[in-house]
């Protein structure tokens, strides 16, 4: 059980890194986010099913999962329409 912890840790580690140095495109940071929301909710379940009993709040934590990556697909669609790409260096260009 202290291996898949560890091992939990280690994925989640890797996911916060795999976050922060790709964040050229935004397909691939809504990838990173949903890596790490998939590692977050096995480490709520696991928390949950040892200590409190109760999986309303891991409801809750699922439903937020799911607006966050439809509000994430809804704004890569539109800025592959309006812009073409998904780069996000285009986005940060002073427009005067």
């Amino acid at each position: 059980m202290n291996l898949f912890i560890l091992s939990l840790l280690f994925m989640l580690f890797s996911g916060v890194l795999f976050y922060i140095f790709n964040f050229n495109h935004l397909l691939m940071m809504l990838l990173g986010l949903e890596f790490l929301m998939l590692i977050l909710f096995i480490l709520f379940l696991m928390n949950l099913m040892f200590f409190i009993k109760q999986y309303f709040l891991l409801i809750i934590f699922v439903i937020f999962c799911i607006s966050e990556s439809v509000l994430g697909l809804t704004i890569l669609i539109l800025m592959v329409r309006f812009y073409g790409n998904d780069y996000l260096k285009s986005l940060m260009i002073l427009q005067c």
